[in-house]
């Protein structure tokens, strides 16, 4: 591992001066709650390391999602117009009448994140939030908290760093996209954060909104209950918007659709613009993954998106009685995932945070047939098992300061074709969302790594 010395290093200043380390510590966790870097209330890590990456691994990572991006929008050109492929997708169909409205937009999300788990010698990519990912602002104000840290200090002077802030390209790809798609006139566009307001990523609204702020540009942060639509402009707060930047979920919307009823008619008339579109849904569904990673879709893609596909996507398929394969051996799906639970994972097509998630190498035979059957009757997706690389992490804990395995999510932001920057989440658990109890951690590049 190219990161392994300069790792090795930074443990090496914790564990030299236990006690300054638990002063630093401590210094870390009151950093986060001064500067709203919480989520519902807790902070988001207590490990005084940062995710470390080197800069081929990084570049690396950053190619493979450029040929992922162009294999999944090559195969959403070719056969997401299909009744067959919405099928396969499961959409419902207020999902895709939504879907059909007209949008200015042309990118089917501007703003995306690919989840993965570190491997022993790779990654792999479990899923794709193409609706509205979480954890940028987050992530650039711990990026701004490690760096008053002393040992990260004392650190970067031996292995140099850079930083790159996913909420800086957030907004500099919303701006192009607004000024490019949408066809938006203003230079420093009215923003509205959408969402509900008792949510636990609420403190990263008002991070977003500082930051705009430091723009000369204003935002709202507003409930889509509370919005107004006037001559065909969204106002929050008696504001006219610009942008409107949707952290609520569709799902969330369609919950409480009788009572934001100005929501969907700004949609419809376009003079506010929408980011994400409603088209997020069509590479926001776990079953993408099906299309990739079945011959049927793939056999009209370039032989570098086939390579990149095979090294970091997992075999997967939408739960139904069907006749498929798995790696060129031909399986009816239900008999053969009910037989090799070891191998697979079973999880909804949409939700978030890990729930309804059920690993078949912890379940028992009776809990992997009702997971089965559930998912079945519910439209889930059947993933093959990671091979999860667990990372040490020394940390303080009830016994003392301890090396803790940890699974390392590491999950890239997209704004339009552009990586930028990275979520890392962590945990000692086989589950690494912030909603399940994980940890979140800045990512920084070693640049002679």
């Amino acid at each position: 591992m190219q990161a392994q010395r300069a790792i090795t290093r930074y443990h090496d200043l914790i564990a030299r001066d236990l006690p300054a380390a638990e002063e630093q510590l401590a210094q870390l966790v009151d950093l986060q709650i001064t500067h709203k870097t919480s989520f519902g209330g807790r902070p988001l890590t207590h490990s005084l390391r940062p995710a470390l990456l080197a800069e081929s691994a990084y570049t690396d990572v950053q190619d493979s999602v450029y040929l992922l991006r162009q294999a999944i929008l090559k195969i959403a050109g070719t056969f997401f117009n299909q009744d067959e492929a919405l099928e396969e997708l499961g959409l419902e169909e207020w999902e895709r009448e939504l879907i059909s409205i007209p949008t200015n937009v042309i990118r089917l999300s501007a703003s995306a994140r690919m989840d993965a788990f570190l491997t022993p010698d790779s990654f792999k990519f479990v899923e794709v939030n193409g609706e509205s990912p979480a954890g940028l602002g987050y992530v650039h104000q711990l990026g701004k908290i490690y760096q008053q840290i002393p040992i990260f200090q004392q650190f970067i002077r031996e292995f140099p760093v850079r930083f790159v802030s996913p909420l800086e390209h957030l907004v500099h790809g919303l701006l192009r996209t607004y000024h490019e798609e949408f066809d938006g006139k203003e230079l420093k566009p009215t923003f509205a954060i959408v969402d509900h307001l008792d949510v636990p990523t609420y403190n990263e609204f008002v991070l977003i909104k500082d930051y705009l702020g430091k723009f000369d540009m204003q935002c709202e942060i507003v409930d889509p209950r509370d919005l107004e639509c006037r001559n065909g402009w969204i106002y929050a707060n008696g504001r006219r918007i610009d942008i409107l930047y949707r952290r609520l979920l569709m799902n969330e919307y369609y919950a409480i659709k009788d009572d934001c009823k100005a929501y969907l008619q700004g949609y419809k008339a376009q003079k506010t613009c929408y980011l994400n579109s409603f088209r997020t849904k069509l590479v926001h569904k776990k079953a993408l993954f099906s299309f990739l990673t079945d011959e049927k879709y793939t056999r009209i893609l370039a032989p570098q998106h086939v390579e990149a596909i095979e090294e970091h996507i997992p075999w997967t398929r939408r739960l139904r009685e069907r006749k498929t394969s798995f790696y060129g051996l031909k399986i009816d799906l239900l008999d053969f995932v009910r037989c090799n639970r070891k191998y697979f994972v079973i999880k909804p097509n949409d939700a978030y945070g890990g729930s309804g998630v059920t690993l078949g190498f912890t379940a028992t035979d009776s809990e992997w047939d009702a997971a089965v059957d559930e998912g079945l009757e519910l439209g889930h997706v059947v993933q093959e098992v990671v091979d999860i690389h667990r990372e040490p992490f020394l940390v303080k804990t009830s016994n003392g300061w301890q090396y803790q395995p940890s699974v390392v999510d590491l999950d890239p932001y997209l704004n339009g074709p552009l990586m930028g920057g990275c979520l890392v989440r962590t945990s000692a658990t086989n589950l690494a969302n912030v909603t399940a109890g994980g940890g979140t951690l800045p990512l920084f590049i070693l640049r002679y790594q």
